[in-house]
Order: structure tokens, then C-alpha cells, then sequence
């Protein structure tokens, strides 16, 4: 019986044990692969390329934005309000996401502020089940942006690359381009995700 206590006690440490190893051994493996994934992808020429592309290709909405931020002292609330007297039609913003940091908005009233603690604060309105009401606030109640992120659509997945999302994305402060990427990585607890500038997203 005396022989028995010491086992029956020391089992839920051992068992405490393996669970830490576990955590940390899963915590390593994810932040290697997080390393060892980012410096492919940044030094991938494809990702260099696809970059400098959409750079070039936005140039014409930056500058429409720039435009609207100098006559207004901040940015549009959402991109077609830049049309027709900043930018000639909507085509040109096709596909790129438009949002800014909830601490970034300018409301129109108190009123507003109130109405918007109701819709639980940010609200991606592109993920958002309630886009539209999402949509119909940001037209009633926001002003524009003190600063704003602009996301291109995703890149083409490359085989070289393990089948991670790419995408290019771009933030008024401080002023350039970076590039996004996500990737899906199965483990003993699940799929964990590995990203740059926030979680992983649906393809486009």
C-alpha cells in the first residue's frame, strides 16, 4: 500500500509533463514553419512579381484616394465614393478589399457612435453575414477613414509554395506595399493557421 502513493501521485505530473512537452513541441514545429514558410514565399520571385503588379495596377485608385483625403481631410468611407469625380468608373476596383482599423473611424454624430456599439464594433463587412446592414451603417454613419489598408485579390497558387493564399496589401501609413500570405497547417489539435497580416481567408 506505502509503495502504491508515491506512483498514484507522481502519474497526473507525468501526465502534466507530457502535455507541456506536448504544447511546446507543437508551439516550435508551428514557429519554424512559420519561419521557414515566410522566407520562401518573400524570396519566391512569383510573390515579388505579383506584387509589383498590383502596385502598378492600383496606382490610378491610390492616387483617387489621395485625391479625396486632400479635398476632405480624411479617406471615403468605401471605395465608390470616389466615383465618378476621383475615378471614371468601378471597374477599376474590382477586387480589392477596402477597410481601416476600428480606431480609424470618423463618425458623422453621437448618434452614430451609439448605432455602432450596437453592431459590436469592426465589422469586416466582406466576411460579415451582415454586409448589407454593415454597408447601409458605413453610408449613414461614417465619415471617412483617419488611415486605411487596401488587400489585392489572391494571388494564383503556386505549386512551389505548398498551396499558401498569397495576396498583396497595402496601408496608407506608411505607405507601401506588402505581401500577405496564409497557410493551413494540420496538427495533433487540428488545422492551425499561419499568416501574415491577420487569419487566413476563403479564396476569392
Amino acid at each position: 500500500m506505502g509503495n502504491m502513493t508515491p506512483t498514484a501521485t507522481s502519474q497526473p505530473y507525468q501526465y502534466l509533463r507530457l502535455f507541456v512537452f506536448i504544447v511546446l513541441a507543437t508551439t516550435v514545429i508551428l514557429w519554424a514553419r512559420f519561419y521557414f514558410t515566410n522566407l520562401h514565399v518573400t524570396a519566391d520571385s512569383t510573390s515579388q512579381a505579383d506584387v509589383a503588379s498590383v502596385a502598378e495596377q492600383s496606382q490610378p485608385l491610390l492616387d483617387a484616394l489621395e485625391k479625396y483625403h486632400a479635398d476632405h481631410n480624411l479617406y471615403p468611407a468605401t471605395l465608390d465614393q470616389l466615383t465618378p469625380v476621383y475615378l471614371p468608373s468601378i471597374p477599376a476596383l474590382h477586387g480589392f478589399r477596402y477597410s481601416a482599423r476600428h480606431s480609424d473611424w470618423v463618425f458623422q454624430s453621437d448618434a452614430c457612435l451609439a448605432r455602432e456599439k450596437s453592431l459590436h464594433g469592426w465589422i469586416p463587412q466582406e466576411v460579415k453575414a451582415s454586409q448589407k446592414e454593415a454597408t447601409q451603417f458605413k453610408r449613414e454613419c461614417v465619415a471617412g477613414y483617419h488611415d486605411y489598408q487596401l488587400q489585392s485579390r489572391d494571388f494564383p497558387l503556386d505549386p512551389g509554395s505548398r498551396s499558401v493564399e498569397r495576396w498583396a496589401y497595402y496601408d496608407s501609413q506608411p505607405r507601401q506595399w506588402s505581401l500577405g500570405w496564409c497557410e493551413k497547417v494540420a496538427t495533433s489539435r487540428g488545422l492551425q493557421e499561419l499568416a501574415t497580416n491577420g487569419v487566413c481567408r476563403g479564396r476569392d
